[in-house]
């Protein structure tokens, strides 16, 4: 009997995750990177949709979608991101790996072993340090802000503290962050229910262990997989690869397998009325989140009074109103824009500024001052609507009132 191990389609996924983790940042999608939180600008830039913190609700969808995703797969799978997916078990068994390489390298020469294994963790400690900023800044522009030394204290902060602590982590916690500090393992206990996946050592073909302790030897968090389930299994499946190697040589089948409960206990079916209503939430906000990206203004106009708010009455009997204007051009091209006042019956409405033919750059604002002078003069304030033109088209509105007296 010889059943197929776990490990090559766990590691496939493992570094094919981890490559995905490096290689978003240097994704572009019209111009811009596929993921990236652009501090200075206050914008968020998600798969081919720019948004802006002053459009807080898509910000809020995006956040409970990530959520929602989290806890439908905490829900169902258990903690199979910590064993297939997670960063830290990757950069863990990549440490590992080396770590054996470098004792056949080295043999007994101590301090060469331990300055190579140093040096190892210093390099992928700035790596996975830099792959966080470029999150931040673009990699491009962060490669040449390193080189000139203009990275920038709360960039040049971030990278160091990061190196550090992924440092120590590689060289002293390793393991023991998945088993005591990484808090989704008591997230876990939480979510799951009687179908969630979890792994076994199947009871009912106890009678065939042979007390082998290869299941217990392969474990990378140092349970016991025969002692039930243990909060600090992170779903990896070593354990069945080293009781299948053991037993196919006895022409057995393994006795640890993946399972979504017992259906005896109430367990065995992952499609269920929980994960049903989760999983349909989970969708429910993704569609609310592509629907509202995809049909968002690409230009917003705010106006408020100018000034210290003064009116003016002209000796025509007008009436003048100073304005401020903010023009957002969320697209990811340079925009031209007009503003133009509503009409108001029987008066002629004129603005006076700079009120035509304004650049704005790509994903940037613009003030803009001027005044508006109402002919004749209206006897009590009234609504005015201000118009955000380009190429002659409405592309957003905005709403003040116009005061008519002298102040």
């Amino acid at each position: 009997m010889n059943q197929p191990r776990l490990a090559p389609q766990r590691e496939a996924v493992q570094w094919l995750s981890t490559l995905l983790l490096l290689l978003i940042p240097f994704v572009r999608v019209g111009g811009e990177s596929l993921l990236r939180l652009d501090a200075p600008s206050r914008t968020l830039y998600f798969f081919g949709a720019v948004i802006r913190i002053e459009e807080f609700y898509l910000f809020l969808l995006v956040t409970l979608v990530f959520v929602f995703i989290f806890l439908f797969i905490t829900m169902v799978f258990g903690r199979v991101w910590c064993g297939w997916f997670c960063p830290q078990t990757t950069i863990t068994d990549l440490a590992e790996a080396v770590d054996r390489r470098i004792e056949r390298l080295f043999g007994t020469n101590r301090v060469l072993a331990v300055a190579g294994r140093n040096l190892f963790a210093m390099l992928l400690s700035l790596l996975v340090a830099s792959n966080l900023i470029w999150y931040f800044i673009p990699p491009a522009e962060y490669l040449n802000r390193v080189m000139s030394g203009s990275l920038g204290v709360v960039a040049g902060i971030s990278l160091v503290s990061v190196g550090i602590l992924v440092w120590a982590d590689l060289v002293f916690i390793r393991r023991y962050f998945c088993t005591a500090i990484c808090p989704y393992g008591r997230i876990q206990l939480m979510a799951m229910d009687a179908n969630t996946l979890t792994l076994e050592f199947d009871p009912a073909e106890a009678h065939r262990c042979i007390s082998c302790h290869a299941c217990e030897r392969a474990c990378p968090t140092g349970i016991d997989i025969k002692q039930g389930f243990q909060v600090e299994c992170i779903n990896c499946g070593r354990c069945v690869d080293a009781c299948r190697s053991v037993l196919n040589r006895l022409e057995q089948p393994g006795i640890i397998h993946y399972t979504f409960g017992r259906r005896a206990e109430g367990g065995g079916k992952p499609v269920n009325t929980r994960s049903v209503l989760l999983g349909s939430v989970t969708i429910v906000l993704s569609v609310i989140l592509a629907y509202g990206a995809a049909h968002r203004s690409e230009a917003t106009i705010k106006v408020s009074r100018g000034g210290d708010g003064t009116v003016r009455r002209m000796p025509d009997g007008a009436v003048v109103n100073f304005y401020t204007a903010y023009l957002e051009n969320r697209s990811r091209t340079a925009a031209v824009y007009d503003i133009a006042a509503g009409e108001l019956t029987g008066r002629r409405v004129e603005l006076l500024g700079p009120t035509q033919r304004i650049s704005v750059a790509a994903n940037e604002n613009r003030r803009v001052d001027f005044l508006v002078k109402v002919s004749p003069a209206p006897v009590a304030p009234e609504k005015l609507v201000f118009r955000l033109l380009q190429e002659g088209k409405t592309v957003a509105t905005a709403m003040m009132t116009l005061l008519v007296k002298e102040r």
